[in-house]
């Protein structure tokens, strides 16, 4: 286009050094019934794409288990086998482009989201140490977007370079809405801007008031767990742009820069977190873009990245969680 405190010896971060590993391995396999799929690992952790249905399908360290949500429903299926208005709720990481306020006007209706964007065949390009994936064109917004997938040879890091271009009319309101859909997580953590224009430092998208168990301020951090009932959605305007869970003893993080003097979504949103109910047990980390409005043969960037964090233990409440990611906070960089 962004005091001191004691920690417990059983809660400091391990830290990951690799020895014998020093390149990144990227295979073709098939995956869940997806032909074409590619597995990327460096040793440390691992990752699968699948350009079938356009997203990353999982996050793991080697041997552990997937930090992303899949829905067995749509193992093997495609976008094409979804019903008129029906979701293609395959789960996985994808990217939206458009704010929502708009898609009713832009698309001709309210749900479910671009086709193109959220469950289009991608056309996918090897890379040395990962895939690039290329959208179809959207119907609606005329663009499609180039995501280069890169894992790093000696780290948990994935680094992941969003480009739009746009290609064709008409000229509307978009961004680049990174949703990534997690396992029912232990805990996720938003940051607050201590200057932020909505009330207690964020705002309510969906889902109202919930018990404290579900939704509590903590100092310049926001706690919120899955409600096993209803629908949530909060978001904030940190400019910190990042956003973590924890599932047992490993720490998920997401991170974004903030671009100053732009404009954001949904009142000036960063980074926003749904919670589904039980029937399906899933959380969305939403990393935002700003909002951008590009002619014809332009384009705009929006890069992420992902780390996976092993614990010596399972945190056994929210004050030892909220310990190691204070202590983590300063390297939560794009």
């Amino acid at each position: 286009m962004k005091r001191r405190e004691f920690i417990s010896p059983a809660i400091v971060l391990c830290a990951w050094i690799s020895i014998a590993t020093s390149q990144v391995k990227v295979e073709q396999i098939s995956y869940r019934g997806w032909d074409d799929s590619y597995r990327i690992t460096n040793g440390i952790v691992e990752v699968v794409v699948v350009p079938k249905i356009g997203r990353i399908m999982s996050y793991r360290f080697v041997g552990g288990e997937n930090i992303l949500w899949e829905n067995e429903k749509w193992f093997g299926k495609l976008r094409a086998d979804a019903k008129p208005n029906e979701w293609a709720n395959f789960g996985g990481d994808k990217v939206w482009p458009g704010p929502q306020n708009q898609w009713k006007e832009v698309m001709g209706r309210s749900w479910p989201p671009d086709e193109a964007f959220d469950g289009g065949e991608c056309t996918a390009n090897e890379l040395v140490d990962g895939v690039e994936l290329v959208t179809p064109v959207s119907p609606h917004y005329g663009a499609w977007l180039v995501r280069e997938i890169r894992l790093s040879a000696d780290s948990t890091r994935l680094t992941i370079k969003q480009r739009l271009e746009k290609l064709r009319l008409p000229i509307v309101d978009m961004l680049i809405w990174s949703v990534t859909q997690i396992r029912s997580p232990d805990l996720v953590l938003l940051p607050i801007d201590p200057k932020s224009k909505f009330e207690n430092g964020f705002t309510i998208l969906g889902g109202g008031d919930v018990e404290p168990q579900y939704r509590r301020r903590e100092g310049n951090f926001l706690l919120v767990r899955r409600h096993p009932l209803i629908p949530t959605k909060v978001g904030t305007d940190s400019t910190e742009c990042w956003l973590a869970s924890f599932h047992g003893n490993v720490l998920f993080t997401q991170h974004a820069k903030f671009v100053k003097d732009a404009v954001y979504p949904d009142g000036g949103c960063t980074v926003e977190v749904y919670t589904n109910p039980d029937e399906l047990p899933y959380v969305e980390l939403e990393l935002m873009s700003p909002i951008f409005k590009l002619g014809l043969g332009e384009e705009a960037q929006f890069d992420i990245s992902w780390q996976l964090h092993k614990l010596e233990a399972t945190p056994k409440n929210d004050y030892e969680r909220l310990q190691i990611l204070k202590k983590l906070t300063p390297s939560l960089k794009p």
